[in-house]
């Protein structure tokens, strides 16, 4: 098929079923390959890319052009010397490395931009740059480490299989450039009948016992076909059974409902536990005058409080956008995927900022005492609202105490595995596929802690949300519910 009709994109549920025989393939005979490099000069005249003289000038005794692919250059010859596994001498295995096209394609599942990658009809996988926002999460997704990041444009690249010649009717670039004919382009059934054909002359008549054809299933089979006369392993870097990292796949979908499921039912808990047991009461003295007031934050304090709130909001509802396509118009109503991705590690570490600063202030503050695990055995007691089983607390009680430790250390976490995902291009795929799982289960544990904190504060402890905005509570308010410190600001009650 020539045309480029859509089977599916990135970051959106749709997908429309088509026919096997509308899968086009390109059949590489490695077999035959001279390793020319015909096809690399074809990809960078057609696709108007170039070579960066400071990555072949890293490269020493090897035939090969560069070391890797870069993102203006997608298509590399490999050269692997290896001892000849019949007997003596050497072989020179030489593989046309590229994007495989996958049926099933990881980085499309991966990414969390819509239209960012398009999956045609014909089995083509296609970057588009005008989408694209840099996360590199398509570089994750990836099983065989193809897309490639630019920091200057802050954008992926891979080979697109020549979609615009293709879709004109015309085969790859590389494929019209081959002088051996080890390069073929038609439709995936014909190639893979082709391909299976010559793998059997190499094999039986050529003498190769671990000649194959490499078009694994892992991926739903791919758009790139091989003819190999060895093992798949001896090939650099070609994977022998190339998957989705379970990692990625966990991401994509149980965490996201597990994500959702928590959050749903941490607001349900919320829910019933105002109707059942109702805010706590602070039991105010009748008197004529205006109630004694106790400074009970800074402005300091409530600076940083209101800093670390409004960051991590933000950092809240980006990330959620990031997390599952179906909040994707989320990141619209902050500038677009492209802006968030440049502002969402920014704000990040001045979140992290602010906490650490926090954590500093108030360190003697949460530390745990004896009578904090008092007030912990009695913790049913405290939702209960039955506060004259509670011991009295200092500034703060070790509810409060505990949900501070957790949101500080979730700020650690969130920042050490946010650094990978922000700079995509100097980490390794296993790395960054561990820390977008990390950093997504984190935010949803931060989300939820944030869930408790805003109801404990604003809807239960009458009066907590005041001393954050005015930095004043009542005497009454101070010896009811922080005993212990209302001593000590104001000395024992008489």
């Amino acid at each position: 098929m020539s045309g480029l009709a859509v089977k599916r994109v990135s970051a959106t549920d749709a997908r429309v079923t088509v026919r096997e025989a509308d899968a086009v393939a390109m059949l590489i005979d490695t077999t035959t390959c001279i390793g020319c490099k015909a096809c690399e000069v074809a990809c960078v005249e057609w696709n108007d890319l170039k070579i960066e003289p400071e990555y072949g000038q890293r490269l020493l005794q090897s035939f090969q052009t560069m070391p890797e692919m870069t993102p203006s250059f997608w298509n590399l010859i490999r050269f692997d010397e290896h001892r000849a596994p019949e007997g003596p001498g050497m072989a020179m295995l030489m593989r046309k490395d590229m994007c495989m096209h996958c049926a099933e394609p990881g980085c499309l599942i991966a990414c969390p931009a819509e239209g960012a990658i398009v999956q045609y009809v014909n089995g083509i996988v296609d970057f588009n740059q005008d989408a694209c926002i840099g996360c590199g999460y398509c570089m994750t997704g990836c099983p065989f480490n193809i897309p490639k990041y630019d920091s200057a444009s802050d954008r992926v690249y891979k080979c697109t299989m020549c979609s615009d010649r293709v879709s004109n009717g015309l085969g790859p670039a590389c494929v019209k450039a081959c002088p051996t004919g080890c390069l073929e382009f038609g439709t995936k059934t014909e190639m893979k009948r082709r391909a299976e054909k010559r793998a059997a002359v190499v094999k039986d008549v050529d003498g190769h016992a671990f000649a194959s054809v490499y078009d694994p299933s892992g991926v739903g089979g791919t758009g790139v076909i091989y003819v190999l006369k060895d093992k798949a392993e001896r090939y650099q870097a070609l994977p022998p059974n190339p998957v989705i990292d379970p990692k990625v796949a966990f991401w994509k979908g149980p965490l996201k409902l597990l994500g959702g499921a928590s959050f749903g039912l941490s607001l349900a808990a919320a829910a019933l536990h105002y109707l059942v047991a109702g805010p706590r009461k602070t039991h105010e003295p009748h008197v004529e005058a205006a109630p004694k007031e106790v400074k009970r934050y800074t402005l300091f304090e409530r600076a940083l409080h209101w800093t670390v709130a409004f960051t991590f909001l933000y950092l809240g509802l980006t990330g959620l956008g990031l997390f599952t396509p179906k909040l994707g118009w989320l990141l619209d109503a902050f500038g677009g995927g492209q802006v968030v991705r440049a502002w969402h590690p920014i704000v990040g570490g001045v979140f992290v900022a602010a906490v650490s600063l926090q954590f500093l202030k108030w360190f003697k503050d949460l530390l745990v005492t004896p009578a904090d695990r008092v007030w912990l055995k009695r913790v049913r007691d405290y939702m209960a609202g039955r506060d004259e089983t509670i011991p009295p607390t200092g500034r703060f009680n070790a509810g409060q105490k505990l949900l501070f430790w957790a949101q500080t250390i979730l700020a650690i976490v969130l920042l050490a595995s946010g650094i990978p995902i922000w700079f995509p291009e100097s980490f390794s795929r296993e790395l960054r596929a561990w820390c977008v799982l990390v950093h997504s289960a984190a935010g949803v544990a931060a989300m939820l802690s944030l869930v408790v904190h805003i109801y404990m504060a604003v809807f239960v402890t009458k009066g907590a949300l005041r001393a954050m905005t005015e930095g004043k509570v009542s005497e009454a308010w101070a010896r009811h519910h922080h005993g212990l410190w209302a001593d000590e600001v104001l000395g024992p009650k008489k």
